[in-house]
């Protein structure tokens, strides 16, 4: 079986499909058939806010500190990073205050990350490695691109690899005002708060003392790829916490075949109705009907998506 031919099913070529990763196969359907089949490549690309693009912010902030051995400081006002925070467009005020408060906290939370991996043995770090992995029944290939992968600097210890998670605030509206009895007016009572930036305040989460679910998916399908010992890395400006097999039963290997069998199921349901579509897109899209309700909200997936993204998508269903 070692040797068996791996080739992509039909139900993926039909529809112009390579591969699958994590994320993808843990998206709502409806946006899945969204994001990867309604939109192109760039299009979808393009879609983010201050959280996805901050993210990836401090993945680069950390990694140029730990690949290449830069101080942090230095990685932060670095041309690379000051460009890129130059060039994110904001999709309106609230997404623009939070991520003025991701860049004012992109040092804190950076070095919580990195306070998080010096309590691993030392490692010579490399970054977003590239790992493909099949996992049958799912008829066509997971991408990996992992975050970390370390080698260990005494032969004697563990080398590990893992993924770094950002916990980040909200930032809502609340303008520091105060009655005035004596005057039936209100002034605004400034007090010194690391959080606030004028009538916006940030909030500090805390770090759970468990691993999101999604996240254990994600770190199975990474141990099965790679081979070596895992990590995950959370951390807030305000808080940290490192998992490994070490300090929780999740990242046994027992947990994590259960973990990665979850994964599994959900790409199984997505493959099967792949299956029952046939190739055409329209019957695809009737097995995946949109959430009318998320939209008009504009929840976390809708939130700056373009209009005329939207009345594409609506015209399958016609």
């Amino acid at each position: 079986m070692a040797n068996q031919l791996k080739i992509i099913g039909d139900c993926y070529k039909k529809f112009g499909l390579k591969h699958t990763s994590k994320s993808t196969a843990t998206y709502p359907h409806s946006i899945r058939l969204f994001k990867k089949h309604i939109l192109d490549y760039k299009e979808s690309r393009n879609i983010t806010n201050a959280g996805l693009y901050g993210g990836q912010l401090e993945h680069i902030v950390i990694q140029e500190v730990l690949t290449k051995n830069i101080p942090l400081d230095d990685v932060v006002n670095s041309e690379l990073i000051q460009t890129k925070i130059a060039e994110y467009v904001p999709i309106h005020e609230k997404d623009k205050m939070k991520f003025t408060f991701i860049v004012k906290f992109l040092k804190p939370t950076a070095q919580n990350h990195l306070d998080n991996i010096k309590e691993l043995p030392e490692q010579k770090w490399k970054d977003e490695l590239e790992y493909t992995i099949w996992t049958p029944p799912v008829q066509t290939y997971w991408l990996c691109f992992v975050d970390l992968v370390g080698k260990a600097v005494d032969e004697a210890m563990k080398s590990y690899f893992g993924d770094l998670k950002n916990k980040f605030g909200s930032a809502s509206f609340k303008p520091l005002v105060k009655k005035d009895p004596s005057k039936n007016s209100k002034k605004k009572i400034e007090k010194p708060n690391d959080n606030r930036i004028g009538d916006w305040v940030y909030s500090a989460p805390k770090i759970e003392d468990h691993i999101f679910s999604t996240d254990l998916m994600q770190i199975a399908l990474y141990k099965k790829a790679v081979g070596l010992k895992p990590f995950i890395s959370y951390a807030s400006h305000k808080d940290r916490k490192i998992f490994t097999e070490d300090n929780t039963p999740e990242l046994k290997q027992k947990n994590l075949d259960k973990a990665l069998k979850e994964l599994m199921v959900y790409e199984i349901s997505w493959q099967k109705k792949l299956e029952a579509a046939d190739g055409d897109l329209n019957k695809l899209a009737w097995l995946c009907p949109p959430d009318y309700s998320d939209i008009r909200k504009k929840s976390f997936w809708w939130d700056g998506v373009p209009r005329e993204y939207i009345e594409r998508y609506f015209k399958h269903y016609e």
